[in-house]
């Protein structure tokens, strides 16, 4: 494992240990306004609520579909292989190995791709 890898994995946990929920929100918009196209936000709204709180967050990344949600309270995350619309497996990791496999695959990605790489590095680094 680099340096890098450690110390982002290092900033990630400081930050979603002090409060998940609002900083999965922060982390949801930052990776959408970066990466419209690629992103889902999922939100929780009250019933006379105008704005609802973000449950999770799927990042589309070619055959990859990234997903990190609060489940019962606590982060949970996941990678999928997906191919023409179907889910072929999907694969539980822990939050941190989750945050450094995006950050890998952003690196390697495209050039629209690199929008989202950096603003997760910002994220991290914020």
């Amino acid at each position: 494992m680099s340096d890098f890898d450690f110390d982002m994995q290092a900033a990630w946990l400081r930050r979603f240990s002090a409060d998940a929920v609002s900083n999965l929100g922060a982390f949801a918009l930052r990776l959408k306004e970066a990466m419209p196209e690629l992103v889902t936000v999922h939100e929780q709204k009250g019933l006379f609520s105008k704005s609802g709180k973000v449950i999770g967050v799927i990042i589309e990344l070619g055959e990859n579909r990234y997903k990190l949600e609060i489940i019962n309270g606590c982060l949970a995350a996941s990678i999928s292989m997906v191919v023409r619309g179907i889910t072929l497996n999907t694969k539980p990791l822990s939050p941190p190995e989750w945050f450094a496999k995006l950050a890998e695959e952003t690196k390697k990605a495209s050039a629209q791709a690199q929008g989202l790489s950096a603003s997760l590095q910002q994220f991290m680094a914020g």
